[in-house]
């Protein structure tokens, strides 16, 4: 988002904290323009390409992300930008051109072959017309094409190769997934995605592993706690309807104390019922070290700040460390 904001504040690309698709009459007709030019009319398709939002929760008040010139391009910048800037708007650029040009044109063969009472498919398709893909490049995959086959041609097997899949787990969550669930099930808005994802992340609830979120034992025990004393706010309808009324509110279509009352009144008694049920404990990960103050195993706890080293005895022993993470680098 702050590379955006960049691009954003030199006036290389449009409103940037939106998820709209619509697309200006002038951008669209400078772009089509521009791919005549550049390409040629066989790129260009016979009327514009008009793009309408499948979620209901799109700001519709902006326009699509897009460059402000689309005769812009990377190689023709005479200002001065970083890296990280350069390849978003080359992809913001690459997207705004390839979204006004002709489909790209491809050839399937099919080839079943019978063994026995078995049956083997082979499946190839061949680029004929470019299109869109022209502004990507070729694909850098080898092509791996057919031999010449006729009906009835007799096969010799060279190599049998048997493999066996299970049925793993759906995966966590990257950023981008994360998102992507959020907007499917109408939970935010553009403008709130980079918090909720920074939160999460500052109050130790998830951690990143390989780029994907892993659940840390603080972010289980609220999420359990939450679960059993809250399950009508924390659950995803109504996290989405709320959305949905307060939208209504802002429009004008809903007045504002009704709403917050049927979300407070059924609110105000589960919180009275939790707060009867005291703190919960968030488990602790023990280690091989021994407290410096009394001798008793030291553990890993979650604070404010992240990890830290306490002595198993707290309270009665206050003794803590910071908790370095052992990488093996020197």
């Amino acid at each position: 988002m702050q590379v955006a904001q960049g691009l954003y504040e030199q006036g290389l690309i449009t409103y940037h904290r939106t998820d709209s698709v619509n697309l200006a009459k002038q951008a669209i007709f400078a772009a089509r323009g521009f791919i005549e030019k550049e390409y040629g009319k066989n790129y260009l398709p016979d009327t514009p390409r008009i793009y309408k939002t499948k979620s209901k929760v799109a700001q519709e008040a902006h326009e699509a992300i897009r460059p402000t010139d689309i005769k812009l391009k990377i190689e023709n910048f005479k200002l001065k930008i970083g890296r990280d800037e350069s390849r978003l708007y080359s992809l913001i650029w690459k997207r705004m051109v390839a979204c006004q040009m002709r489909e790209a044109i491809f050839e399937e063969t099919k080839v079943d072959i019978e063994a026995g009472s078995f049956l083997f498919r082979a499946m190839w398709s061949e680029l004929k017309f470019d299109g869109w893909k022209k502004i990507y490049g070729k694909d850098e995959e080898k092509e791996n094409k057919l031999p010449f086959l006729e009906i009835g041609n007799s096969l010799k097997l060279i190599k049998l190769l048997p493999s066996q899949h299970f049925t793993e787990p759906p995966p966590r969550y990257t950023e981008a997934t994360l998102i992507k669930a959020l907007e499917e099930r109408g939970i935010g808005r553009p403008s709130t995605y980079a918090p909720i994802i920074s939160t999460i992340q500052e109050r130790q609830y998830v951690e990143k592993l390989e780029k994907k979120f892993t659940p840390t034992p603080l972010g289980e025990v609220v999420n359990d706690f939450l679960v059993s004393n809250f399950s009508d706010i924390v659950d995803v309808g109504f996290t989405a309807k709320m959305e949905d009324d307060l939208d209504s509110i802002a429009r004008g279509e809903n007045q504002w104390i009704p709403v917050i009352a049927d979300f407070y009144e059924p609110f105000e008694k589960n919180l009275e019922e939790a707060q009867k049920k005291g703190r919960v404990k968030v488990p602790v990960e023990e280690t091989e070290e021994k407290c410096e103050k009394c001798g008793a195993p030291m553990v890993i706890r979650i604070g404010k700040f992240g990890k830290f080293l306490a002595c198993s005895r707290f309270p009665e022993c206050d003794f803590t460390k910071p908790y370095l993470n052992k990488t093996g680098l020197r």
